[in-house]
């Protein structure tokens, strides 16, 4: 069952400045069954979908629109909806990982994000919503 948190790995290594979220080619990449927790460390291809299609291919879609902001002591990240016309998958949740770091560990996994439960797309769009930009319901918060 996969939860919902920022990885530990991102946490120690944006505190580090390996991590550049603003500028580094970041990935959304989509599981079926995976078994991802705030100790996984890096994308992997266990349990990634396998989509028909042309929208979703192995590695992710590429993930835009980031910002930035603090309120009421946290920090909070957004980005653009997600969205792949055309494939065909089952998903129970995403990885957020950084496509450009190389070392300490490649493709490090930044946040972990849970579906709560199977949800299919036959042929059609598949789409994630983010949830609102503030300090209490950003995809990922830093108390």
């Amino acid at each position: 069952m996969a939860t919902t948190a920022a990885s530990n790995r991102f946490k120690r290594d944006v505190l580090n400045g390996v991590i550049d979220l603003s500028s580094d080619t970041l990935k959304w990449a989509f599981y079926n069954g995976s078994s991802h927790d705030a100790d996984t460390t890096a994308y992997g291809v266990t349990n990634e979908v396998s989509a028909s299609g042309t929208g979703y291919t192995t590695g992710g879609v590429t993930a835009s629109g980031y910002a930035r902001a603090a309120a009421s002591n946290v920090e909070y990240i957004d980005w653009s909806d997600v969205s792949i016309a055309s494939s065909t998958f089952t998903a129970t949740d995403i990885l957020l990982y950084d496509d450009t770091v190389a070392a300490p560990v490649a493709n490090v996994a930044i946040g972990i994000f849970d579906f709560g439960g199977e949800r299919t797309t036959n042929n059609g769009a598949f789409q994630i919503i983010m949830p609102s930009a503030t300090s209490s319901t950003a995809i990922l918060r830093l108390a």
